[in-house]
């Protein structure tokens, strides 16, 4: 231990609170949170649902498209949805970013897919619509399962046993 953490130390023996950081007042610790944290990381979560939703949206009404009898659309929104997953996962630093854009997706595009009353839906029982819901719902989870996890595997089981000063 080096003299910083005697000094800690000490101070939490005695009750005395510890000092806001070693380089002065005023400045923050690496990996404390400020106030405004928990606000912009439900806001940028929020904002990866709306992405999911209108990706599921718009892929819905566009995933018809064929050259031929090659449903090209079907199988480059396919590849839109790893992108989205996986880009989603890596940029909020966790496999939660990739996951909540990608049910959101999944939730819309299965509604989507259901036939109304009046006999309509969105989504049809083709190949092209096959190749949408079933590639997409693939995707997204080869997405979400290749961003590494925020934690180190089996740190939720540990907890802060698991963990080793280096």
């Amino acid at each position: 231990m080096d003299k910083d953490d005697d000094a800690h130390v000490s101070l939490a023996k005695h009750g005395d609170p510890a000092p806001a950081d070693a380089g002065g007042p005023g400045l923050q610790r690496a990996g404390e949170e400020r106030p405004g944290d928990a606000f912009l990381s439900g806001a940028a979560y929020a904002a990866l649902g709306i992405l999911g939703g209108v990706f599921g949206v718009v892929g819905s009404f566009a995933q018809d498209w064929t050259v031929g009898r090659v449903p090209l659309a079907a199988i480059v929104l396919v590849g839109l949805v790893f992108a989205m997953a996986w880009l989603s996962g890596r940029g909020m630093g966790g496999r939660l970013g990739g996951t909540v854009p990608a049910v959101v997706w999944g939730i819309v595009v299965f509604v989507l897919s259901m036939r109304r009353p009046e006999g309509d839906l969105v989504v049809p029982a083709t190949l092209a619509g096959y190749v949408f819901i079933i590639g997409g719902m693939v995707a997204a989870v080869l997405g979400v399962m290749l961003t590494p996890p925020a934690r180190p595997p089996g740190d939720w089981l540990l907890g802060k046993a698991g963990r080793t000063r280096g």
